[in-house]
């Protein structure tokens, strides 16, 4: 196409350098958020005032100690045979521990004879300690509920009147910890004490009906395992008065499901979540910061699987970016030049945000949930760049699984490649479109179309915009089903 024809069809080429470098502004940040966030987990902090984690699915993590004294185990805190402490872990009702970490050492394991016996408390007395420190510890570990009373053996080992029967910490999951004097095992310093545990008790959004409420919720309703479906999870996070957005509320607060979230879209979104990646799915291991804000936290999730959540008609709507999507396309969604009023404005990609590789961080079972980072590298990328590499780094809080990393970050390049963006103006049926909906484009000057010689086009839209004459601003970027999960 020459350079006459770019004049006469308008086509601009324009790269929004500021907007561009805002963005990657706020990705920076938000970095460095998630990495000191994934460091934070594995330790133990000491507060009355930290915030308290939302766990989903399965991960390894620390807590925050409310409680630390000594005493000789029978309310007497002048004494220092028994270490007295209390480690609050994550918002609740969480599904169940698997294991316990003192230090880096395996000291309770549900698979190696760990038993959780009910201490008639609301909460659960470990048992089948391992490891030198079994006859040191004695452990009561409480999931969360709004039921849940005084943890009675630490109110034995410190004093009724020290922890009281008000002290019930309920709708947060806790362990207390209750540790014998030992210098030889312990050697004079606390170990870190950290806990795998799988998360949060969500609805599975495949079993609601509009209409239903908690009343009509069975525990078949709820699923707490690990790899947790991000339809699961974000319906969760968005119906929370606690920490979330507080949706499915009438005016007596009380949640109905379907009243603010379309369903369908949801269990749709659930589906698709499960069949992508070759049918490995999108899983969700980890978790969110209750201080960060909601539309962070809600991008946290998203990213997890491609997801895109929307608000149509006063209610939102989950829909998952994934391959085919321009199969069956309406008439309505194809745009030509008889279509398409005034000019065509195309961004092409410019150097600085193309990638030729990729890193992506998480914490990694494989390593004991420690810090890992999988990498992406195209060679055949960078040969086209002249040897540049163009690098970006990902952080992710809410994946475990190294090959759904790897996948996610190789999607990000590959995008990157040919991530190009059109506006243009329709008339005003193009407003039964959606933002996330598929179009196709086709311009013979471009050779975009079903001719010979043509590549048909397809673009996501991004952004609807009803103009004063009556037409519809489209912003749309380019569509390629092969690079979708």
């Amino acid at each position: 196409m020459g350079l006459s024809q770019v004049a006469k069809f308008f086509i601009k080429l324009a790269i929004s350098l500021y907007s561009y470098n805002q963005q990657r502004k706020a990705q920076k940040k938000a970095e460095r958020q998630a990495r000191a966030a994934r460091s934070n987990v594995l330790i133990n902090k000491q507060s009355n005032n930290d915030p308290i984690y939302i766990l989903y699915g399965k991960q390894r993590m620390g807590g925050t100690r409310v409680y630390v004294d000594t005493s000789n185990g029978s309310g007497d805190l002048s004494a220092t045979t028994k270490l007295n402490f209390v480690l609050v872990m994550c918002e609740g009702e969480i599904g169940t521990v698997k294991e316990v970490y003192f230090n880096d050492t395996v000291v309770w394991d549900d698979s190696n004879g760990g038993t959780l016996t009910s201490n008639g408390n609301g909460g659960y007395t470990l048992g089948g300690w391992i490891s030198k420190y079994a006859p040191t510890i004695t452990s009561n570990w409480y999931p969360g509920t709004d039921t849940q009373t005084v943890d009675t053996s630490l109110q034995g080992s410190v004093g009724s009147s020290v922890w009281t029967s008000a002290h019930r910490l309920q709708g947060v999951s806790y362990f207390t910890m209750l540790l014998e004097a030992d210098g030889e095992k312990y050697g004079g310093q606390l170990p870190t004490v950290t806990f795998v545990l799988e998360g949060k008790k969500i609805l599975d959004i495949s079993t609601l009906t509009d209409g239903d409420v908690i009343g009509d919720m069975t525990s078949a309703n709820y699923t707490s395992s690990a790899d947790q479906n991000p339809a699961d999870v974000l319906y969760d996070y968005l119906i929370s008065k606690v920490f979330g957005k507080g949706l499915e509320r009438n005016e007596n607060e009380v949640w109905i499901a379907g009243k603010h979230v379309n369903l369908a879209s949801f269990k749709q979104a659930r589906l698709d979540c499960a069949a992508a990646r070759g049918g490995s799915g999108y899983n969700i291991n980890g978790f969110l910061q209750t201080e960060k804000q909601l539309f962070d936290n809600v991008g946290e999730i998203l990213e997890t699987c491609n997801g895109i959540l929307l608000f149509v008609d006063g209610k939102y709507e989950f829909r998952i970016k994934k391959p085919n999507e321009e199969v069956g396309i309406p008439t309505s969604a194809i745009f030509t030049k008889d279509t398409i009023v005034g000019k065509i404005e195309l961004s092409l990609p410019d150097k600085a945000r193309k990638l030729n590789k990729a890193t992506g961080l998480f914490n990694n079972p494989d390593t004991k949930y420690n810090d890992d980072v999988t990498i992406y590298d195209n060679t055949t990328y960078r040969v086209a760049d002249n040897g540049s590499v163009l690098e970006s780094q990902e952080d992710y809080t809410m994946i475990t699984d190294a090959d759904q990393v790897l996948d996610l970050i190789t999607q990000t390049v590959d995008i990157s490649r040919d991530e190009y963006t059109i506006k243009f103006i329709a008339a005003h049926t193009a407003l039964l479109l959606r933002s996330g909906d598929i179009i196709e484009v086709r311009h013979d000057e471009f050779g975009w179309g079903t001719g010979a010689g043509q590549s048909q086009k397809y673009f996501r839209v991004q952004e609807l915009k009803l103009t004063e004459d009556n037409t519809v601003d489209i912003i749309a970027t380019i569509y390629d089903s092969s690079k979708e999960l």
